[in-house]
Order: structure tokens, then C-alpha cells, then sequence
């Protein structure tokens, strides 16, 4: 069986400096003389989340360049955080890179692109770099749905998750829930009801589907039954008199709030009673 060449054996390529296009340049930069991000999108990364990486790169190297910036006599990386915290670890000496002349508006949409359409990024950690373009850059959520190619409506939902109470946000990064089952418990107006439905959520596991009902009924549970005012000829006295209605839960008619009655039931029982409706005309009502 041949000898595995280690990584330490095999001599770093001699590549002179390339100029590729007008404002990209190609060049080995000692790893010592670069920078991570300013502001990284990426805030999960750990020895684990790249062994797969790091273990590729002691094999064949660095395959795919780096793409950073110049800032005076370093460089900070643009967009490939994550294979310049791999490469560490590998204990790299100096890493292929695309060295790019680029103002902020352009380094953040290369980082943006780089992490959201080529890596799984969590969306809490998409909502801080949102926020830090909105403050930092003073971009606008318009501004940066152009600036990445999606809707309006993306970016809300990622910044809405600033207000996420750390429970629920906990759960979410922790993949207990997914990104569409905390946006749909975010809609409660009360705590403890978020807390129960997070709990049941960890204990049995959770779809959209499922999460929007449970807000769904929450809500309507809450809503107070439409009374309707109606004026009517008292038979006995022939005088006018004013009656109060409401829908029946059961069979959905009319009922005079007089005669009603008040009965306390399970959501549940209540969807099941509403389902089972007898209609005037169904046959098999008689």
C-alpha cells in the first residue's frame, strides 16, 4: 500500500502575483497577515462544524481561493470565513487568494452572497448582519432585499427575530424548532402562551402547518362572539323590543342571547362540534 504523503511534505506551489481582471488580483498571502470579518455573517463556527473541511484541506489543500481586501498592510476577509477558520486549524502557513478592490457597499454584497446562497446560515445570525447593515451603512430593508436578491418580506421576518424572546431564539439556534415554526409562535401576544407552545413543541416536535393552528385557535379563542341587535313585535303586547343574538357554536343559527346558554369547551371539541354541523337538506340528518 503506497505511502500517504502528508500535508506538511508537499511543497507550497511557487505562484507569482496574477492579475486577473481590472480590480481582482491573485496571490498567496501568509494566513498571519489576514483578517477575519469586520462584521461576520457567520457566528456559529467551531472546530466541529468544519472537521469535515479541515480534514479536505490536509488532503489537497486549500482548493477554492479566499476572496479578501486590502486594509493597509493586512488583508480582511471578504467572503470564505469559514474555509480561512478551517485553514487554521489545519495549520496552513499561507492560503490562495482573490484580492479585490472593493468599496463597503460592494465587500458586504460578495459576504452576503458568499454565505447566504452557498452555506447554511442561521437566520438569527442573518438578522444581526441586517441590522448591523442598517446601522453601520445606513442601508435601508428595501436596500438590502436588492442587495440580495429577495423579497421585502425576507428581510422583515429575518429583523422581527431581534424581538424574539430568548426562548424562543434559543430554541431556533439550537434547531430544537425550525426558522418557520419561531415565526409562527413569534404572533402570540402572550408569553406564557409562547412558553407553553415552545415546551409541546421540544416534547413532540412541531410543523408550520401545526404552529399556525395553535395561533390560529389561540386567537379566535380570544375573539369575542358578534352580537347582533334585532327589533321585533312582541306578539302578546304588540310593542317593540329589542333582542340581542348570537351564532350557535353547534349549528351555527341565530339564538337569542336569553335563551343561550354557556357552555365551556375544548378547542378541539369545538372544531370537532363545528365539523359536525347538521345540514337542513342532508338526508342523513333525519
Amino acid at each position: 500500500m503506497p505511502k500517504q504523503t502528508k500535508q506538511e511534505d508537499i511543497p507550497a506551489p511557487e505562484i507569482e502575483d496574477v492579475q486577473v481582471a481590472g480590480n481582482v488580483e491573485y496571490k498567496l498571502i501568509s494566513l498571519d497577515l489576514i483578517d477575519d470579518p469586520e462584521q461576520p455573517i457567520r457566528t456559529d463556527l467551531t472546530p466541529a462544524s468544519v472537521e469535515d473541511l479541515v480534514m479536505s484541506i490536509k488532503q489537497v489543500g486549500l482548493i477554492e481561493p479566499i476572496v479578501v481586501k486590502a486594509t493597509k498592510n493586512r488583508y480582511e476577509v471578504i467572503a470564505g470565513h469559514r474555509r480561512t477558520f478551517a485553514a487554521r486549524l489545519a495549520k496552513l502557513v499561507e492560503v490562495p487568494c482573490h484580492v479585490h478592490k472593493a468599496n463597503s457597499e460592494q465587500t458586504e454584497m460578495m459576504k452576503i452572497h458568499e454565505n447566504l446562497y452557498r452555506a447554511e446560515v442561521r437566520p438569527s445570525d442573518e438578522a444581526k448582519h441586517f441590522s448591523y447593515l442598517i446601522e453601520k451603512h445606513k442601508m435601508t430593508p428595501v436596500k438590502i432585499a436588492q442587495l440580495i436578491t429577495k423579497s421585502l418580506s425576507y428581510v422583515h421576518d429575518r429583523l422581527d427575530i431581534l424581538n424574539y424572546p430568548d426562548f424562543l431564539l434559543d430554541a431556533m439556534n439550537r434547531g430544537k424548532i425550525s426558522f418557520s415554526v419561531a415565526r409562527e409562535f413569534a404572533r402570540f401576544d402572550d408569553l406564557k402562551q409562547m412558553q407553553s407552545a415552545v415546551y409541546y413543541a421540544l416534547r413532540s416536535g412541531m410543523t408550520q402547518e401545526m404552529a399556525k393552528k395553535w395561533v390560529g385557535d389561540y386567537k379566535r379563542s380570544k375573539e369575542q362572539p358578534v352580537i347582533t341587535e334585532q327589533t321585533i313585535i312582541n306578539a302578546d303586547n304588540n310593542q317593540q323590543e329589542i333582542i340581542h343574538t348570537a351564532n350557535c357554536v353547534y349549528c351555527n343559527q341565530g339564538v337569542s342571547l336569553m335563551e343561550a346558554e354557556v357552555v365551556y369547551m375544548h378547542n378541539h371539541c369545538l372544531k370537532t362540534a363545528q365539523a359536525t354541523v347538521v345540514e337542513p337538506n342532508n338526508p342523513l340528518a333525519e
